[in-house]
């Protein structure tokens, strides 16, 4: 055999020797290598943190806030209220509050006292310029008092009011109140715009013809109806009976009633006689500081000034100087419910209360009911 021959059978054994180790080497997961390769350098190992341990920011400089007085309320101020001493304390706000900046803050109580509040003041809030009116010496040259308790978009009416429309004088200012309204038609004439039936005068013509007077004595218009028991024609003229208590002239036609719950929601502001900034009323007491004014001073007051629309005060003037009936109905506490309601008439009475109208009789009741006076009440409440 040849020398050439003998060494490329070497090569091909030492080649195989070589692959079957890098295979085996593979299949185990080792690096059989690794004793080969130069060792790498040396790297600086951090040190261990402690997981519970916090970082501690750098100290740095916190600006100081000055601090100054502030009135304050010490319980909640309603609407009305007259300040107090009592009422208000001295807190500390931050130098930088906005309305500390705006000038509108009290730094001491005795400038607040006597004020009024015109709007509601949270417990711990601090009393405000704006918040508060001015006092009633004051007042002179600003505008009535009164208005302060006016909102916004409303006027102020005052309403005659007697103990059966008024409630029995129960309402008090804040309170809410609907106003009933009653009204009473006739037929008119179109002509003359005055209620029939007519007024009348017959004509004489015989003193018409001689130059003499010839007018009969005015009478009340009839109408003319045949009589069959004395088979003539007569004039029948309405009846000049009268009943007690009966709103309407004898002989004159008896009004139709409609009845309506015309306004809604109306605020009592005073029920009487407002005092005025020159009387000498006292002031409220304390368990009267809730309401929007102080209490009345009248025990039979004869007026009610409401708070209300200028549409709705326009239909109250109006209701007031035709003679309307008017009767003021005093709501719950806080309801601001939008009734929904039909006007009454004595027809709607009959047919929807399934009422039952009676049957002619031949008997009646004793004494007449024209003996009998109507039920009513002493004028002057029972002292």
């Amino acid at each position: 055999m040849r020398l050439r021959t003998i060494l490329l059978l070497l090569l091909v054994l030492i080649a195989g020797a070589a692959a079957v180790f890098l295979f085996v080497a593979n299949r185990s997961g080792t690096d059989l290598l690794a004793n080969l390769r130069p060792a790498p350098a040396a790297q600086a190992t951090p040190a261990p943190v402690d997981a519970g341990a916090t970082a501690t920011p750098s100290p740095t400089a916190t600006p100081s806030t000055r601090l100054l007085p502030v009135v304050v309320a010490r319980a909640r101020l309603p609407v009305g209220a007259r300040l107090t001493a009592d009422m208000l304390t001295v807190a500390q706000r931050p130098e930088t509050n906005i309305a500390l900046q705006g000038g509108y803050t009290f730094a001491e109580v005795a400038a607040v006292v006597g004020r009024i509040v015109k709007v509601e003041i949270p417990q711990g809030e601090a009393v405000l310029q704006p918040m508060l009116a001015v006092s009633s010496t004051d007042l002179a040259a600003l505008g009535s008092d009164l208005a302060l308790y006016v909102d916004a978009g409303k006027v102020a009416v005052a309403f005659p009011i007697s103990r059966f429309s008024g409630a029995a004088y129960a309402m008090r200012p804040g309170d809410l109140v609907d106003v009933m309204m009653t009204l009473r038609t006739v037929e008119i004439d179109p002509e003359f715009r005055t209620a029939l039936p007519n007024e009348t005068q017959r004509v004489i013509e015989s003193a018409l013809l001689a130059g003499q007077a010839f007018l009969f004595p005015p009478t009340t218009q009839g109408r003319l109806e045949f009589i069959p028991e004395i088979n003539q024609v007569a004039e029948i003229v309405p009846s000049q009976s009268a009943l007690a208590g009966q709103d309407f002239q004898p002989g004159r036609p008896i009004p139709r009633r409609v009845t309506q719950l015309a306004i809604q929601r109306a605020t009592v502001l005073w029920v009487g006689t407002w005092p005025g900034r020159d009387e000498s009323a006292a002031p409220p007491a304390a368990d009267e500081r809730a309401a929007p004014a102080p209490a009345r001073l009248e025990q039979e007051p004869d007026l009610v000034i409401l708070s209300l629309p200028a549409q709705e005060a326009l239909a109250l003037k109006w209701a007031l100087e035709r003679g309307v009936q008017i009767d003021l109905a005093l709501r719950a506490q806080g309801d601001e419910t939008v009734f929904e309601t039909v006007s009454i008439s004595l027809p709607q009475i009959v047919e929807q209360g399934d009422l039952r109208v009676p049957e002619p009789s031949d008997f009646d009741l004793h004494p007449r009911a024209d003996q009998v006076p109507p039920p009513s009440v002493p004028a002057q409440p029972p002292r």
